[in-house]
């Protein structure tokens, strides 16, 4: 039952609030932290901006794949994997001002969720998945879409959603795909971008905290450094080292249902890195990965000690393709 809960509870912590700044309102992205100055580089060394941006004109492809797989003391492992391929589709404000309008859609998802010998699955590709629990479940999101408005930073000051509703799911305790999650993959695009000029060698930090949804706060401190130079897929990238952790707990779904309840799961050792690919020709991010590892501290029964449940999650937002938008 309580695996039920991390169910419920997973996809908002991990796909919301892993990746600092990733957390999006219903229609607006708070603004970034802004990051401590680089250290002190070696005057030999031409510093440049790196600046993601959506080109006016051009349309980009991301698919986001996570998986989180966990270890239930005498349980065995439960492990859930989402696919999630979008497309955004940017065009100049028509207001003229700097930045872009971006129209967002869902083009595929693909999830996985294996429970021991149980297992679950669906392909929006295939027909037949959609008439099962899960394909009814998820369908409504290949429906939905979203009018973002990005400011002279690229970042989201205005959404507005579109399209047809789904009917009522008959899997609550799985998360949907619809225009929030696309609005986070613009969001995510640019976090942990320096906001200086930066070379290679050069370091900053991020850190503060972000409230998960109205179920508690989580702090995170997440390390960047400037890599160099790489060759990615035939395309020139500079990469950008990371590493990190977070601290904090939040409350369990059944906490959240009952006001007199106190039940609370902390984290425990977690740790973070990855790397960010961003190619300055076409001024995006190729790549951005992260591992995340921790340990959660889940109440059980009174008196009793707290269940431990290791955890692993990856994360990775990958670049497709990016082509002149279809006229």
């Amino acid at each position: 039952m309580w695996f039920n809960s991390l169910v419920r509870i997973l996809p908002l912590l991990f796909l919301s609030a892993l990746f600092p700044g990733y957390l999006v309102a219903q229609t607006q992205v708070p603004d970034a932290p802004v990051p401590d100055a680089p250290s002190i580089r070696a005057a030999a060394v031409k510093p440049e901006k790196l600046k993601a941006i959506f080109q006016p004109g051009k349309t980009y492809r991301f698919i986001n794949k996570t998986n989180v797989r966990m270890q239930l003391p005498g349980r065995g492992i439960r492990e859930m994997v989402l696919e999630h391929q979008a497309r955004f589709d940017s065009s100049a404000r028509a207001d003229g001002k700097s930045g872009a309008q971006i129209k967002a859609r869902t083009e595929r998802l693909a999830v996985e969720v294996r429970s021991g010998e149980k297992q679950l699955t669906f392909d929006s590709l295939k027909q037949e998945d959609r008439e099962t629990p899960i394909g009814k479940h998820f369908l409504g999101s290949l429906n939905r879409w979203v009018d973002l408005t990005l400011n002279k930073d690229y970042r989201v000051t205005n959404a507005i959603e579109g399209g047809r509703a789904g009917v009522a799911t008959p899997l609550p305790g799985l998360p949907q795909f619809g225009p929030r999650e696309l609005q986070k993959i613009v969001a995510q695009i640019p976090q942990g971008l320096p906001e200086d000029e930066v070379a290679p060698g050069d370091e900053w930090i991020i850190k503060g905290s972000r409230d998960v949804g109205n179920v508690g706060t989580l702090g995170f401190e997440v390390t960047y450094i400037h890599a160099g130079a790489v060759e990615y897929e035939g395309f020139n990238c500079i990469q950008i080292d990371l590493s990190g952790r977070l601290t904090g707990d939040v409350a369990l779904p059944s906490a959240k249902a009952n006001p007199l309840a106190n039940d609370r799961m902390d984290f425990q050792g977690t740790s973070l890195s990855g790397r960010i690919l961003f190619e300055p020709t076409e001024k995006t991010v190729r790549l951005s990965e992260q591992s995340i590892s921790m340990l959660m501290e889940v109440p059980t029964q009174p008196g009793q000690a707290p269940m431990q449940v290791p955890v692993e999650q990856q994360i990775n937002l990958r670049l497709l393709h990016v082509i002149p938008s279809p006229q």
